[in-house]
């Protein structure tokens, strides 16, 4: 890693004003004196929680469109009702990063298990409602509030899940990201399976009834303050990490990838139903292939990042992102193309990308609240957490709401995507050379990496955590 850090803007006086001992700022000393079983027990319970929010993230995307179209709603309508679990989301992880503390984590966490086990049946029971603007609006704020759910989730699990074993960061983050991964691999088939048993509300019900015992289960399992720090993330702090322009070339890019995960809940299925012709009851099943594919190459980018690569595979990613989206708009112009052998490609391509976000932004954005001199891991994680929450949902939204959404409806599906390419190329290039001008491109790794090199208040120091 080059020694460039004098130019970052992370290194101001304001951020590096006490001398932060190399242990504390990596690995917290007051380390819960739980049972290993009971840690594991934990951990697991954060991975499924995870993998039933990724379900219920990606379970409308496959099935909502065809019924909301039956019920009269307009391509518009059905990306705001798709946009606004994330809009919500999107709020609340500010709200989540200024109130999360030691002390009320896991009552967060298990409020958030069970509004979101509400709301996503509430979803599903909606089909039985008049078809028109009764419909519309019934779904649209019953998504709203389901967006809240998700946010005390992803706001909390992964400080919870790291935080029993801190030695392990990089394994922890493999695991939660995995665990969505799963989430979204298993919403489209499961809908597939469950659609035909009684219908669209069915599969709604079955993960909103399954969540409701994970609510139960967390409030046995978990323990109270699970984390015995002082730190607290304020307001103040969370606003003051966003604002930074470093922090900033990590969060908009990852944002603007998003984009894709909110167009093909809004877009794709329909596209993939009208255009080429996939029976609407199975195209849960083609949109397992981009699931299959995050959740195969999530493990795959956990091991690359646990071997000091992370920056390497987040560079990649960047330069992949365009290229896929460009590869969607070439059947306009080749229409040999226009096959559902060409699209399922997309589709797995799509998922290779997404997966190789979440774990290398964790480990740049740690980098990176370590230079702004945030001295306690319980701290960095919460901001870590809630910082790429709100990446991937505000790019969600925009993606639904507007290009998935309104774009789409304007311009078409391929000049569509033709847009998304240029987007992505912009903000893939500020990326990648804020990376290498403020010296992240090279070895990297997690707080629990032994014999590592960190900046703190803008100087190269080497320490070990032992």
């Amino acid at each position: 890693m080059s020694g460039t850090s004098s130019n970052l803007d992370d290194t101001n006086n304001d951020t590096a004003h006490e001398s932060v001992p190399e242990t504390e700022a990596l690995i917290s000393k007051s380390f819960p004196e739980f049972t290993s079983w009971r840690r594991v027990f934990v951990v697991a319970l954060c991975s499924v929680t995870l993998i039933l929010e990724g379900v219920n993230l990606s379970l409308p995307g496959p099935f909502f469109p065809r019924e909301a179209e039956i019920k009269g709603l307009s391509q518009f309508q059905i990306g705001l009702v798709v946009g606004s679990f994330d809009l919500t989301n999107l709020c609340f992880s500010f709200v989540v990063a200024s109130l999360v503390t030691p002390k009320n984590i896991k009552f967060v966490f298990v409020t958030g298990t069970l509004w979101s086990s509400i709301t996503v049946s509430s979803f599903g029971l909606l089909s039985e409602s008049p078809s028109g603007d009764i419909f519309f609006y019934s779904c649209f704020f019953t998504r709203l509030f389901n967006g809240a759910g998700a946010a005390m989730l992803y706001g909390t699990a992964m400080p919870i899940a790291v935080q029993m074993f801190p030695e392990k960061a990089a394994l922890i983050t493999t695991i939660i990201q995995s665990s969505i991964g799963c989430g979204l691999c298993l919403g489209p088939p499961i809908g597939s399976l469950l659609l035909p048993l009684g219908g669209y509300k069915v599969p709604f019900l079955v993960v909103g009834i399954t969540e409701l015992f994970v609510f139960a289960s967390s409030s046995f399992i978990i323990p109270n303050e699970s984390v015995k720090t002082k730190s607290k993330v304020r307001s103040s702090d969370y606003v003051r990490f966003l604002g930074k322009f470093s922090t900033l070339s990590v969060v908009i890019p990852t944002a603007t990838l998003y984009f894709i995960p909110g167009i093909r809940d809004t877009a794709y299925s329909l596209y993939f139903e009208n255009v080429l012709a996939v029976d609407s009851k199975k195209v849960g099943y083609v949109f397992l292939v981009n699931s299959l594919a995050f959740l195969t190459w999530g493990p795959i980018t956990g091991v690359l990042v646990g071997m000091g690569l992370g920056s390497i595979v987040e560079v990649s990613y960047q330069i992949a992102a365009p290229l896929i989206a460009f590869a969607l708009f070439l059947p306009k112009f080749v229409p040999q193309l226009e096959t559902l052998g060409w699209g399922v490609m997309i589709l797995a391509l799509n998922g290779i990308t997404m997966a190789s976000t979440m774990n290398p932004a964790y480990l740049i954005l740690e980098k990176m609240a370590i230079r702004q001199g945030f001295t306690n891991m319980q701290q960095i994680k919460t901001l870590i957490a809630s910082s790429y929450n709100l990446a991937t949902s505000s790019g969600r939204t925009f993606g639904a709401f507007v290009v998935g959404g309104y774009v789409n409806d304007i311009i078409g599906f391929y000049n569509m995507c033709l847009c998304l390419a240029i987007v992505l190329s912009v903000t893939a290039t500020w990326n990648v050379v804020v990376l290498i001008k403020y010296g992240l491109v090279g070895r990297l790794y997690y707080d629990s990496k032994l014999d590592k090199q960190v900046f703190i208040g803008g100087h190269r120091q080497c320490f070990n955590p032992s």
